[in-house]
């Protein structure tokens, strides 16, 4: 008797293991088929939602496929380009806005006309940017909440009176100022008839004005005066402010004759640059000049010779 019990009980001690077995690899069956089926869904989970989203370091600034042209009028500041070309292409590099850098280089022997060479950077630049930056070599953007957008307007002043160290009056629009192609083009440019330093940004605010282009300027910005990074040395390099001749009187009157339409120059050279690892294109250009009706293009040690020959009054 008791061996028929020992014999029954471990027939049904066998017939538990068999179906634990078969219960264990059922439930193993059903999570690796779970498991495949998890592989083969997208993940969601909310960190990696966060790294898709817009960064600074992915966020595309010109889209639509723009392309900006940055016009660097330039005369023996080379501390200065040496610095500026790399800071300034990694800076937009890494806010995704498509750009090339052109440094337009004045080697004739005339005084530094800037407005000139912001019109021959606009006429020389690739036709491949619909937008440009009039950029001073002396100045760039420390906040990177500062972007350079394809003009909405067609202008768009990124220096703005309240964020430039500098200069805080409102219609100042110098320093970094945006313009699309046909924005530029309505104004003709920039008046030539500005050599020496100072005052063309300021005609060229009446002549967009005449044009009613709105001014767009950033928002939100925070960091006031401290936006950007003003490297030019005062001491080092004085600028050339006086003003000879009738050039006060003269400068006063809007100029309705002059602009990228009729600037006169001459390309001496181009030259394709790389400063660590930032290309830049360097356009060597000597300027014209209509000494009859500016003849404060003349530096001052030159002015009794032109005087003497009687080219200039």
């Amino acid at each position: 008797m008791s061996a028929w019990i020992c014999s029954l009980l471990m027939k049904k001690r066998a017939r538990i293991i068999v179906l634990g077995l078969i219960t264990s690899f059922s439930v193993a069956l059903v999570l690796m088929v779970k498991l495949q089926r998890d592989a083969e869904q997208p993940v969601t989970k909310k960190k990696d939602v966060k790294a898709e989203s817009p960064t600074l370091s992915t966020r595309t600034t010109t889209p639509g496929g723009h392309k900006m042209a940055i016009l660097v009028p330039f005369r023996d500041r080379f501390e200065e380009l040496l610095e500026f070309v790399p800071y300034m292409h990694n800076f937009l590099s890494k806010q995704g806005t498509s750009h090339e850098i052109y440094v337009i280089n004045q080697v004739d022997d005339y005084r530094f006309n800037r407005a000139s060479l912001i019109n021959i950077g606009f006429l020389e630049s690739g036709k491949d940017c619909d937008y440009v930056a009039m950029h001073d070599v002396d100045l760039v953007p420390i906040n990177p909440a500062i972007t350079y957008p394809y003009p909405r307007t067609g202008v768009y002043h990124v220096a703005s009176p309240d964020l430039h160290p500098l200069y805080h009056y409102r219609k100042f629009v110098g320093g970094i100022l945006l313009l699309t192609r046909d924005a530029f083009i309505s104004t003709n440019g920039m008046s030539n008839r500005y050599w020496g330093w100072g005052l063309e940004d300021d005609e060229f605010y009446v002549r967009m004005r005449h044009q009613a282009l709105q001014i767009e300027r950033p928002l939100g910005i925070k960091t006031g005066y401290k936006t950007f990074r003003h490297i030019h040395n005062r001491k080092k390099r004085q600028r050339d402010t006086a003003k000879h001749f009738n050039q006060s009187v003269e400068l006063r009157h809007l100029d309705k004759i002059t602009g990228a339409s009729n600037i006169r120059y001459k390309v001496d050279s181009k030259v394709d640059i790389t400063i660590k690892g930032a290309p830049a294109k360097i356009i060597n250009v000597a300027l014209d000049c209509d000494l009859k009706n500016t003849p404060w293009c003349l530096k001052p040690e030159y002015h009794t010779v032109y005087k003497a020959k009687g080219l200039i009054p």
